[in-house]
């Protein structure tokens, strides 16, 4: 376990990368007592200790999640627009709004490895809630990766510092796959109950402030990571597209043992406390359409679908399911408006008109160019009027196109955030009191 979720540093002085940001009095952010009081009870107990006692705190979490009621969701902004009804205000939160452009965020990523912050939920669940307190989002997603399923599936995976996510031993024939396993509900609650006791802290400690999303990677994706062996920035995804052309029968069954895996977290993801649930198609752009047809809608549909009928049969919350095929939005919107996603979340190469057109049976999520982030306040609030403008603000997600960049200023993050809220909100009560001043002129 210490191999793959890596041991935690010592927790005496920052690091190096902190330290200069302190000495340079920027973003770096003095520990509060709640932070400190944190870092104590990690550091007090060893990582060996926390592996021997994580399957009892992780049952004891389990249980509460399944006994206890969790708080009455107060701001219920996110659930109302997914379905398609009306809102006060439109909804809003961004891809990746855990990350390291938080000074607060970088309190732990400075401390701690990426994997050690994921597979100890108390850190994940303070990431999680930190861009909720810091800007009244009406959603918090998990923080965790698409690729926590890999191991399940047979496949080890790590992070690796300046490239990213590497798997260690890829799928590169059909004979490869004797390695892969199929993934059982139990499975699911066995190894990823770390993921399980976060959402479950979380939904908790948020206290009804905003809807708790949790998240898996596609099928495609996921194959593409396996196959691939690291991230499709700078290969294009050739090998694992090499995959799909030279062995398609088998990537087929390979697809089907994926989506599998990625039904049952989904559902034991809202059994322990995720109101709505959305697949990243992270690769979705690496394939020509219609190799996108074949190698990944289908799966996509199937997820929704089954994720849907599972928590119906098990007498779970049928929450609202989202998906977000990165790259595609230009060719893909037709198909997924014959599916049974909810919400479909847009990049920013498709124009809010052209979308509405092709799913008009859809709720939209996004699309916001996330270099806007870099202008001046003035032009971010021109760019989001804009956006909601073209979207409209009925069955309407704010969101960005992608996400969050490491490089970005909180506060221009958080000039985009107070647009949404405030120009929707105007826009929502000038529509709401024209009709109210025409009854009254006419003296009903």
């Amino acid at each position: 376990m210490a191999a793959l979720y890596g041991a935690p540093p010592a927790m005496g002085a920052p690091s190096a990368f902190a330290r200069g940001r302190a000495a340079k009095g920027s973003y770096f952010k003095p520990l509060g007592k709640s932070t400190m009081s944190l870092f104590k009870r990690i550091e007090k107990r060893s990582f060996e200790a926390r592996k021997t006692n994580f399957l009892r705190d992780r049952v004891h979490t389990r249980c509460q999640a399944e006994t206890r009621e969790f708080p009455e969701l107060k701001n219920d902004l996110m659930i109302r627009a997914a379905r398609g009804e009306q809102t006060e205000r439109v909804p809003v939160w961004m891809h990746r709004q855990a990350g390291r452009y938080l000074p607060e965020f970088r309190n732990f990523s400075d401390r701690f490895p990426f994997m050690y912050r994921c597979s100890t939920p108390e850190i994940a669940t303070r990431l999680t809630i930190q861009p909720v307190e810091r800007y009244g989002l009406d959603a918090a997603i998990i923080f965790s990766d698409i690729l926590v399923l890999l191991p399940l599936l047979g496949v080890e995976w790590g992070m690796v510092k300046g490239k990213g996510p590497v798997v260690s031993d890829p799928i590169d024939t059909p004979e490869d796959m004797v390695r892969v396993r199929t993934v059982s509900p139990s499975d699911v609650r066995n190894e990823l109950g770390y993921v399980m006791e976060a959402l479950t802290r979380s939904r908790l400690e948020l206290d009804g402030r905003a809807t708790l999303i949790g998240f898996s990677g596609a099928p495609w994706t996921l194959l593409g990571y396996m196959v691939q062996g690291e991230g499709a920035k700078s290969t294009q995804a050739v090998k694992a597209k090499g995959f799909l052309y030279q062995y398609p029968e088998a990537s087929h069954e390979f697809l089907k043992t994926i989506t599998d895996a990625v039904v049952h977290y989904l559902v034991e993801q809202v059994r322990s406390g995720a109101q709505m649930v959305q697949v990243f198609d992270s690769w979705a752009g690496e394939l020509p359409p219609k190799m996108y047809a074949e190698f990944s809608t289908p799966y996509l549909k199937e997820v929704a679908t089954r994720v849907k009928a599972e928590l119906k049969a098990q007498g779970l919350p049928e929450v609202p399911v989202s998906v977000f095929p990165k790259g595609a939005s230009t060719h893909v919107l037709p198909d997924l408006s014959d599916s049974d996603y909810d919400v479909i979340s847009l990049d920013e190469g498709i124009a809010p008109e052209v979308a509405r057109l092709q799913a008009p049976n859809k709720v939209l999520q996004g699309n916001l160019d996330p270099a806007v982030l870099y202008l001046p306040p003035k032009q971010i609030i021109e760019q989001t009027r804009k956006m909601i403008d073209a979207f409209g603000t009925e069955k309407y997600i704010a969101n960005l196109g992608y996400a969050v960049d490491k490089s970005m200023d909180p506060e221009l993050v958080g000039a985009f955030v107070e647009e949404v809220h405030s120009y929707s909100d105007s826009l929502i009560g000038a529509s709401n009191a024209a009709p109210a001043a025409a009854m009254e002129a006419l003296g009903v």
